[in-house]
Parts: structure tokens; sequence; C-alpha cells
């Protein structure tokens, strides 16, 4: 399985972009300004699962994306749901033995 986050636009109030998995477009992503994953390629393994719910990006105080539907520059929508689906589905990978590369771009 492979993860990709592009990044679209760097604003001050957040880093908006879109997740896809296998080249299919999955979600919108949200990250912090200034305290985000810096692009390039990581391994993800269950204790690190950079994906959380929230609704703007302000409110990270870590490294981690949140996943939803945009809404406005920095703020996504739907995001519990979004990432109660997005879990799942890596979850599942994991239980198969599915290997799963992750990448930031942009």
């Amino acid at each position: 399985m492979e993860i990709i986050i592009v990044r679209q636009a760097h604003k001050p109030w957040g880093i908006d972009g879109h997740l896809y998995i296998n080249r299919k477009r999955i979600c919108d992503t949200v990250e912090h300004p200034s305290r985000h994953l810096p692009a390039g390629e990581y391994p993800i393994t269950l204790p690190f699962f950079p994906f959380r719910h929230g609704d703007g990006a302000l409110s990270l105080k870590q490294r981690e994306i949140i996943v939803g539907k945009h809404l406005l520059p920095g703020v996504v929508t739907q995001s519990q749901a979004t990432y109660d689906r997005l879990y799942e589905r890596l979850k599942k990978a994991f239980q198969r033995g599915t290997p799963v590369r992750f990448s930031i771009r942009g």
C-alpha cells in the first residue's frame, strides 16, 4: 500500500493537501504551518501513526496530520469519520502483512 500526501497550499493558518492511497484520492489533509513533518518518505508501523482527527491545524501540538474534507484553509470537516475509515484500512493492511509506504510531497 502506498500512501502519499501532496501538499497544495502553505498558509499562515495551515498546510492544506490531499491524501492518496495507491494513486486514488481518499481525503484532504491539514497540517500545522510550522510544526509539520518535512517532505520525504516515512515507514508506518502501528506505534507511528501520524494521522489524527480534529478541526483545524493550529490546534496541533506535534507533527501530526489531520484528515477530513476541506472546508476552509487550515480547516477540515468530517474528520472523525475520515480518520476512522483510514485507521481501519491501515489496520487491515497490517493484519494482512501488506507493506505500507508513506511519503509527503511539497
